[in-house]
């Protein structure tokens, strides 16, 4: 590790026009913030529209998955979810659907097009909501090549079995992100819309840009109705340990349990419009059911906050600010947070599909850092 404190590398100065504009959360104002979200009201899915609809997902077992799962089981829609296989057949975000046969679970390796195929003919889906891939960002720059085969090559045969297969099919979402729109250069561009300039600086946001484009060409040459939802920061409880916010969270836990003295983050200047899972998968059942097919829709909180505020959010909201040391690893800083850009990370606008959709998000990011420090607590991979 090479520790710094984190304000000899967070730059406040960097963001006061964002601030000033309100579109950065600033955590002496929370109360405001707080209350605007409570003032809002959001359309919800329609049990109408999923009672006994055939549902088939991919990356069941993942955090957007599961809650989806859980979100259409109550409903009444009949789900079929394909998991990855495992060493130990354990899928603890599943197991109380599992439990009794609820649910029907394939294990499937997406990069078969023979097996997908089969699968797609054999369940004859009303909808298919592909949310499987390798996401983690640092894995697709230690592993470039093993993240363009996983992610593209499962894209291109859930989209070609849909048009081959799928009798029933109504709509295929493909689960894009917001780390197509890459570089932001000038404030000017925030909330980033649709319409921005996509400048991936990833392989796995390469990789996405691949994921809508093929939608877009399997919707234009055989009418296949992709649904494409740019998702922001999606967290909450489910979120694997090796992202942002389950990383402060897990650290939050060790230190009330005494188990750790410090909190330690990589990048303290990076934004990031954070959006509850609970939030986020409502919003992508809503896009299916109302959105037009074949064009992307942000899915976010059109409200920023830096990740060095996020981490001190979570301490004070845990009794701990000013009782441990906060510090930067920099040897966790991505190749691109060392450049020049006006700053990692972006702040989406969803005026398109509220438009469409009437959904609004109604939790905070205190709800996920509180949600996810719970999960924690008991929570053992």
């Amino acid at each position: 590790m090479d520790l710094v404190p984190v304000d000899s590398v967070f730059n406040a100065d960097k963001f006061k026009t964002l601030k000033s504009s309100g579109f950065l959360i600033d955590i002496e104002k929370m109360e405001a913030y707080e209350s605007s979200l409570k003032q809002k009201k959001s359309t919800q899915p329609s049990p109408s529209y999923w009672k006994e609809k055939r549902v088939l997902i991919t990356g069941a077992s993942g955090m957007v998955g599961s809650t989806l799962i859980d979100l259409l089981m109550g409903m009444g829609a009949e789900v079929h979810a394909i998991i990855r296989r495992h060493a130990v057949d354990y899928h603890p975000h599943l197991e109380h659907h599992m439990d009794g046969g609820k649910i029907r679970t394939y294990e499937v390796d997406l990069k078969d097009y023979g097996r997908v195929s089969s699968l797609v003919k054999e369940i004859d889906p009303h909808v298919i909501s592909h949310q499987a891939a390798e996401s983690f960002v640092p894995t697709s720059l230690q592993q470039p090549s093993h993240v363009v085969e996983n992610n593209c090559v499962s894209t291109v045969n859930v989209l070609e079995a849909s048009a081959k297969e799928g009798k029933s099919v109504e709509a295929v979402q493909v689960a894009c992100s917001s780390e197509q729109y890459g570089f932001i250069k000038d404030v000017s561009e925030l909330p980033v819309k649709e319409e921005n300039e996509l400048r991936p600086t990833s392989t796995y946001a390469a990789t996405k840009v691949f994921t809508e484009y093929i939608a877009k060409s399997y919707y234009y040459t055989y009418g296949t109705p992709t649904v494409i939802t740019r998702t922001f920061n999606q967290e909450g409880p489910r979120r694997g340990p090796h992202f942002f916010t389950a990383r402060v969270a897990i650290q939050v836990r060790k230190i009330l349990d005494g188990k750790s003295d410090k909190l330690v983050l990589g990048n303290p200047n990076s934004v990031r419009d954070f959006t509850h899972v609970h939030d986020s998968t409502k919003a992508q059942l809503l896009a299916i059911e109302k959105c037009e097919r074949g064009s992307a829709y942000n899915i976010c909180s059109e409200k920023g906050i830096t990740t060095g505020d996020y981490a001190k959010l979570a301490l004070r909201v845990s009794g701990l600010e000013g009782k441990v040391p906060f510090l930067v690893d920099k040897k966790l800083l991505r190749p691109y947070e060392k450049g020049h850009a006006l700053f990692d990370g972006f702040i989406g606008s969803n005026a398109k599909l509220q438009e469409k959709t009437g959904w609004s998000p109604t939790k905070s990011v205190v709800d996920i850092i509180n949600d996810q420090v719970e999960f924690y607590k008991t929570y053992q991979r």
